[in-house]
């Protein structure tokens, strides 16, 4: 045995001194990746393989034509294989890439990896087999990065948080430039003298958002988001105050994407994933901000809770789990430390889910991994829906039983708060909430990235060596609806407001979905 944990060591150590020296290697070259350089050729052949991967494995795009009103993509290839052949840069070429990868991947899990989950995916393919998570070699994770790293050229985001309510924006925080301060709920009026509408229009004329098929609106959640031109600093804005006042002030840009966008310590993980609080006598409340994998996070994270009910004596009669902008992680988390603490007896519940045929005869995808299997007792083929072409679909009907674990001192109401940036794993807790009735789920529809059958897999294109993430099934809801359309409908709904900034007792008695719990869901 000795000898045997000597051995395992000493792997574990060489393994790591390997990495270290690649990492050493590369980061010592100063990072750099080559511009990679494109023909004509080159740059129309990327668009064309896009559109044939999405029309042999991705799960969502002819829904997203027939069900949720999109432009066709296919009808749609001709005019981007123009306009990438016109493309004068690597960086327009990139912006007619995005705008037709946003058409095809509008639904499920959907984007350009960064540099650092490239980096991620390139460990996990150096450390184990490659074939384990796609066929990309681990050297074309490291190429990739002269991509996103191009990308957020193109993108900016105000700094402070943007809240959508209908045609209107709204301030999601407090902030201060200079001398002026800008209180959270102030509405922006006008954007370098232009409406809200005027602007976003302007946007879609004279921004990347001009390559984007359909409606571009999909970017309005976080709507200062993109450069109008070289050398953009930021925005003139006209705002609002609560107190009905104006003020008018310069909006500073950051770059990158809008999900760079500082974090509070509401949602940083960094800074506790968990956080329990006292509301009162009757009503506890966890923050979980990041489904964390297995390991030092999650034990950390199930004992905080189980001290915290157990503090209680079993008194409160409400517990309020908030998963308010939990993008996900692992779905392992979301069993062990969020339902089977709260179960007496076995959960059961079944989920449909369906594939092309050819992801699971041609790719190198992950199925039926760690995160579900566990709780999967039969995976049974049924027949497709109404207009899904057998030849071309399979489905399948996931039964799933959770079984109990030692429970937490509680036997009260259980009440999630979700919204639009509620996602992927979280979903797929969401989901068994759902279906099961272990929990009330109140606030805003998820965002649609569930995990049913498949994990998402990536996908790189040949000539660029872009790489993406794309949805791989199409989960059913027990409505009939889709989930990566529509994702998961909350039992209450809620108008939209502002995030708390931390997850204090004095500040969380202020947020208004909270006291919508707190009083019984007695809405106006």
């Amino acid at each position: 045995m000795k000898n045997e944990s000597c051995n395992i060591w000493k792997k574990c150590t060489a393994q790591l001194i390997v990495v270290f020296a690649i990492l050493l290697v590369l980061f010592g070259s100063g990072g750099c990746v080559s511009p990679p350089r494109l023909t004509v050729e080159d740059r129309r052949s990327d668009v064309e393989y896009l559109a044939r991967w999405a029309k042999d494995y991705h799960a969502c795009v002819e829904v997203n034509t027939k069900v949720a009103g999109l432009p066709d993509y296919e009808k749609l290839l001709p005019k981007y294989m123009d306009l990438a052949e016109q493309a004068k840069s690597n960086e327009e070429f990139l912006q007619v890439l995005w705008g037709y990868y946003t058409l095809i991947g509008a639904s499920g899990h959907a984007y350009l990896l960064d540099e650092d989950q490239l980096l991620g995916y390139m460990l996990d393919s150096w450390q184990h087999d490659a074939k384990s998570l796609s066929d990309i070699p681990w050297r074309q994770f490291w190429k990739a990065r002269y991509w996103p790293k191009l990308q957020k050229k193109d993108f900016s985001h105000a700094p402070f948080q943007i809240i959508r309510q209908g045609d209107d924006y709204f301030t999601g925080e407090d902030w201060s430039f200079w001398w002026k301060k800008v209180p959270a709920d102030s509405q922006i009026v006008r954007v370098n003298g232009m409406s809200c509408s005027e602007y976003k229009d302007y946007l879609k004329r004279q921004t990347a958002l001009r390559y984007v098929a359909g409606d571009g609106d999909m970017f309005a959640e976080q709507w200062l988001v993109m450069n109008e031109r070289s050398g953009f600093k930021g925005w003139e804005v006209s705002f609002r105050l609560p107190d009905g006042k104006t003020c008018d002030s310069f909006v500073p840009r950051r770059k990158g994407p809008p999900r760079n966008i500082k974090k509070s310590k509401f949602t940083d993980w960094n800074k506790g994933n968990c956080e329990c609080r006292e509301l009162s006598d009757e009503v506890g409340y966890v923050r979980i901000k990041a489904m964390m994998p297995p390991g030092r996070w999650q034990k950390s994270d199930e004992k905080k809770i189980r001290r915290f009910l157990e503090k209680s004596q079993g008194w409160y009669k409400r517990l309020i789990i908030d998963l308010r902008h939990n993008r996900g992680g692992d779905a392992r988390y979301t069993y062990d430390i969020l339902i089977r603490p709260f179960l007496d007896e076995p959960l059961v519940y079944k989920q449909i889910s369906g594939v092309k045929s050819k992801i699971l005869t041609d790719l190198l995808v992950v199925r039926g991994t760690c995160s579900f299997e566990a709780w999967e007792t039969a995976v049974e083929g049924v027949p497709p829906p109404e207009g899904f072409d057998p030849n071309v679909w399979q489905f399948f009907e996931i039964h799933r039983e959770v079984k109990p674990s030692d429970r937490y001192a509680f036997d009260g109401d259980i009440y999630v708060l979700m919204d639009r940036r509620s996602g992927s794993a979280t979903e797929t807790y969401l989901d068994a909430v759902k279906r099961t009735g272990v929990a009330t789920l109140v606030g805003q529809r998820s965002v649609g990235a569930g995990g049913g059958y498949i994990i998402a897999p990536v996908m790189r294109l040949p000539a660029s060596g872009m790489i993406f993430r794309m949805e791989g099934d199409l989960d059913i809801n027990p409505d009939g609806t889709f989930l990566e359309l529509t994702g998961v409908q909350p039992d209450v709904e809620l108008p939209s407001c502002p995030l708390p900034d931390r997850a204090d007792k004095k500040t969380l008695l202020k947020d208004p979905w909270i006291q919508a719990v707190i009083n019984g869901l007695n809405l106006p």
